[in-house]
């Protein structure tokens, strides 16, 4: 699957997975990219749930 193509934006996240040989730098692909549409829903906060450990409760 690749980026869809049309006339308005497209948001969202491509999504490469590879293998790097760490002497030549060369990559190899080890999937298919990817493109992860956004989601509709607007995000109302950006702070993480509670901790729910013994020591932070």
């Amino acid at each position: 699957m690749t980026t869809p193509q049309s006339d308005t934006p497209q948001h969202g996240l491509t999504v490469s997975v590879y293998r790097a040989d760490p002497e030549t730098g060369d990559r190899t692909s080890v999937q298919e990219q990817r493109f992860l549409p956004a989601d509709e829903t607007p995000v109302m906060h950006l702070a993480f749930p509670p901790c729910a450990c013994p020591r932070c409760r």
